[in-house]
């Protein structure tokens, strides 16, 4: 029937929109924001039709076709609660969350990416071969495969603007639980406009105000009152994790101006103290800090290795030592049959370091080991975003801006140039960052134009030392013209690492920063010709990955492993390690840009069938 006049009115903010069906009966909105809506239908001669809170979400279609009948215009049939709607317009395969499944879900970290892996299709491992940056250190950042594509080619959106880390994949923005009012997966089939990725395309769209003023407030509490200790540990390490924050948003200018302006702003603080087990370390026992061996006197079987040693050696001792000679064997009480008589290495053999790094090696707690679980990890993370959306003569224009700063703590880092002892803490520290700006404009009452321009960064910098380290010269190093080290990068100076057959000690050895920027524009045009629904537009972005390594190894490092003398902390004290390392400084600097164009239709055959190209 032509010439019905639709109306639809967002049931939380007021903002109508309306149209007309065309010669063929056919009408269409083409961008409607999320949310429940009244849609009402009139014509003269006609009973009006009202269909009441119809819900619209991220990516879909919804038909509704009224039956008019002939009436008095007062007339209206009102439908209410209706069954729930299936987009029959769309051939996108996918899923949206909205605000029940998310909190009725448990989850661990409130990330949203969490809840992925409840769509068919989805992997829910992290195979990324070398690994990704975590959002706030410790959310899943969604590297999963969908439907059998590579799991660092998923798309991310928030509320429309790219949020993909640039170097290997995954969501950089993961913003409050409590202010995501749904997001869309889609596993295949994306339409014409998601290029760029090749997997899954996972859209996000947060709150935004309403007519009346609503917040909520929430803490979750995790602690270790009914945790056991670990077998092998005397004591019970802690567990704190504090999560709270809360959400509020109503209208800006409502006795001025309703129906017009709204806002919605979010808080989560995230305050985490883990404690860490050591497990049990094998350290040197209080005879062998002393430089006593006899004990494990039947390991010190290694031999003098070349004449400069030899040389070294004999000098510090003051009595010969040979090429090839023990350095024990067994009975041996005279230096004429071995280089340490009984066992026992003198001071006077030592290294000029070996003194300052006896102290740094924790003594024995649990027999012959050392163990405990009284440092912490920690996190700190605050979390806020705010999202401003007005009803212009423009159309609707939306601004919204994401933050969050974040720092981890670790008293152990073992992966990678990091101490399994106490006494040398390292961070990791981050923020991410995201400013949109979103302006939907009615052309016509069938042409609409959205446009999207974002700005994402994101800072992730890894290895930092938690505290400063002594001078070369005060660790008991020569200088560099006498064979001591060289210092490669002096603000980060620090202890170099010190590797042993069952721990490590020493500053974290390894910094990587990491820098993202994604400038982002975008813009999509829809237009209605009868029983066509055109899409078309482009997407342009310019991502920025700044990778460098300020200190890679520039302490250095050595390694002792009982290669020389037989015994790893006996060759640390005469200063005989079987490796030595450092590096330089390095820095790789990526650039890349997109660009994108498409066309789509979505054509209405007949009634009850729709077919889309582009």
């Amino acid at each position: 029937m032509p010439g019905v006049k639709v109306e639809a009115v967002n049931i939380q903010t007021g903002v109508a929109q309306m149209t007309q069906s065309d010669s063929a009966g056919f009408y269409n909105f083409p961008a409607l924001a999320i949310g429940h809506y009244n849609i009402s239908f009139r014509k003269g001669g006609f009973q009006g039709y009202q269909e009441k809170d119809l819900m619209i979400d991220v990516d879909t279609a919804l038909r509704v076709d009224p039956v008019l009948q002939v009436g008095a215009t007062k007339q209206e049939v009102t439908v209410t609660g209706a069954a729930v709607h299936v987009d029959t317009q769309t051939t996108q395969m996918g899923e949206v969350i909205g605000g029940t499944e998310m909190a009725s879900l448990p989850l661990n970290g409130r990330s949203y990416t969490d809840l992925l892996a409840l769509q068919p299709g989805v992997v829910p491992f992290d195979v990324a071969m070398f690994g990704h940056l975590t959002p706030s250190n410790f959310l899943n950042a969604g590297v999963l495969s969908m439907s059998g594509q590579r799991d660092v080619q998923n798309g991310y959106m928030v509320n429309g603007a790219n949020t993909v880390e640039g170097n290997a994949g995954g969501a950089l923005i993961i913003p409050n639980l409590d202010s995501i009012a749904e997001f869309r997966i889609i596993t295949s089939n994306a339409g014409a406009e998601y290029g760029n990725y090749s997997g899954g395309q996972i859209n996000v769209a947060t709150k935004s105000g309403t007519n009346e003023f609503h917040g909520s407030v929430f803490e979750f509490l995790r602690n270790s009152d009914l945790d056991a200790r670990n077998f092998y540990s005397p004591s019970r390490g802690v567990f704190h994790q504090n999560m709270f924050g809360g959400t509020f948003g109503g209208p800006l200018l409502r006795p001025l101006r309703p129906n017009k302006a709204f806002f919605f702003g979010d808080y989560q603080r995230t305050r985490q103290v883990i404690g860490v087990d050591t497990g049990n370390i094998l350290v040197p026992s209080s005879a062998e800090r002393q430089g006593n061996f006899s004990d494990r006197a039947n390991l010190l079987k290694g031999t003098v290795v070349g004449p400069y040693w030899a040389n070294t050696l004999s000098t510090r001792l003051g009595y010969a030592v040979t090429v090839g000679e023990p350095y024990y064997a067994p009975g041996c009480t005279s230096s004429a049959n071995c280089v340490f008589p009984n066992a026992i290495i003198p001071t006077s053999a030592w290294s000029s370091v070996s003194p300052n790094v006896i102290p740094l090696i924790p003594v024995p707690n649990s027999g012959p080991y050392f163990t405990t679980s009284a440092n912490s990890e920690s996190l700190r993370d605050n979390k806020w975003a705010i999202r401003i959306d007005g009803n212009t003569r423009l159309g609707m224009i939306s601004g919204y801006y994401h933050h969050d700063p974040w720092v981890n703590t670790n008293p152990y880092n073992p992966s990678y140039g990091g101490s399994t002892v106490p006494g040398f803490p390292n961070q990791t520290l981050g923020k991410a960052q995201l400013l949109t700006l979103g302006i939907t404009t009615p052309i016509s009452t069938t042409f609409v134009s959205q446009f999207t321009a974002s700005y994402t960064r994101n800072k992730n910098v890894q290895g930092l030392s938690a505290k400063t380290g002594p001078s070369l010269s005060s660790m008991g190093f020569a200088a560099p013209d006498q064979g001591g080290i060289y210092q490669l990068s002096t603000q980060y100076q620090n202890w170099p690492e010190l590797s042993f057959n069952n721990f490590t000690l020493g500053a974290f050895n390894s910094i990587i920063q990491q820098y993202d920027e994604v400038y982002q524009l975008q813009n999509d045009f829809t237009k209605v010709i009868e029983t066509h629904t055109l899409k078309f537009g482009g997407n342009y972005h310019w991502d920025h990955v700044n990778i460098s390594h300020p200190n890679n190894g520039s302490n250095g490092g050595f390694g002792f492993n009982g290669q020389e003398t037989g015994i790893d902390f006996a060759d640390m004290l005469i200063g005989a390690p079987n490796y030595f390392f450092q590096g330089a400084p390095a820095a790789l600097a990526l650039r890349s840009y997109y660009l994108g164009v498409y066309a789509e239709d979505s054509w209405r055959v007949t009634h009850n069938l729709t077919f889309n190209y582009g």
